[in-house]
């Protein structure tokens, strides 16, 4: 088709709905950008004001400015998600380290998550690509998740609602999973969870860290191995417990909510449990005990169960 202003636009489309939102991705593209110096610009919005009071200070604002405000607040969308608690903590921290708002570092994560989604799309199935973005944002810790809003270009917002619709997304689940996936690549991220990684850990809180794996070690791993992602695998989850073997990070982070402790400590205990082994870890071939010396990769640990294909190989991703 062609435009009014003569442009020629081609669109390909396996049907009409991929046609239609293919054709609307491309008149999003033509839609010009904001101002570099007023996208850091966010009018107020008043909750406490009474309706009267914001519209007499309206009307004696000078008209160029309520024209620049009226402007630059349609220029502006917003997007409304739901995420969990940890993640809209580690923007926030991402946004204090970047000595920015958090809206600024929200939307630049989001549109850093849809410029990769849309170049790794090429190659990867989009579907296999979205399974992984979920399952990032989901492995973040804790249950409690929050809705919070956005305020991004109109154009970026757009974009990312096309997207959503494109592959029966929502706007709000497909944000949470490019924030996700940015938040995995952005160095300020990384930063963060290094620092919080290299806090100083008491004995005194390893040692209850510790009490509290005793509790759920042995016949209580039962119970346990459902909520860390393991299924009825009782044998591998007190392998876990027992630092013997190297978990995936998903399965410690899901432990350290079931035990109410933090990552990090969670960890050092399990390596102090290991350590301290007292008995051997299984008998050799010719009838002499051994101890284990090294703690077991995740793989190989798997593999030597012997279990079958399709579950092996869900144990097997966790690690992914």
């Amino acid at each position: 088709m062609t435009l009014a202003n003569g442009q020629p636009v081609v669109v390909i489309g396996k049907d009409e709905p991929h046609l239609l939102l293919g054709l609307m991705s491309v008149l999003v593209e033509l839609i010009p950008q904001v101002p570099a110096d007023e996208r850091s610009a966010m009018p107020p919005v008043s909750r406490t004001a009474p309706a009267v009071k914001q519209a007499l200070e309206t009307t004696m604002q000078p008209t160029a400015t309520t024209k620049n405000t009226d402007e630059r607040t349609q220029a502006r969308l917003q997007i409304g998600l739901t995420t969990k608690v940890s993640l809209h903590a580690l923007v926030r921290d991402v946004a204090k380290r970047r000595g920015v708002s958090l809206s600024i570092a929200a939307r630049d994560l989001v549109q850093d998550g849809l410029t990769r989604f849309d170049k790794e799309s090429r190659t990867v199935d989009p579907s296999q690509l979205l399974t992984d973005y979920e399952r990032t944002a989901n492995d973040y810790a804790g249950a409690d998740s929050e809705s919070w809003i956005i305020r991004a270009d109109r154009r970026l917002v757009m974009r990312t609602r096309l997207r959503a619709g494109e592959y029966e997304r929502s706007l709000s689940s497909f944000t949470n999973f490019l924030l996700a996936n940015a938040l995995s690549h952005c160095p300020h991220a990384a930063a963060v969870r290094e620092e919080m990684a290299s806090s100083i850990t008491s004995d005194e809180a390893v040692e209850e860290a510790i009490k509290a794996i005793e509790q759920v070690s042995g016949i209580k791993a039962r119970a346990l191995a459902p909520q860390i992602d393991l299924g009825d695998q009782r044998g591998l989850t007190n392998m876990i417990l027992g630092g013997s073997v190297l978990a995936p990070t998903r399965v410690l982070a899901k432990l350290a909510v079931v035990l109410k402790k933090p990552l990090d400590v969670v960890s050092v205990a399990l390596e102090r449990r290991f350590a301290t082994q007292c008995v051997p870890a299984f008998k050799a071939t010719d009838g002499k005990p051994t101890v284990q010396a090294e703690r077991k990769a995740w793989s190989v640990a798997v593999k030597e169960l012997q279990l079958p294909a399709e579950e092996q190989e869900r144990l097997l991703n966790l690690e992914g």
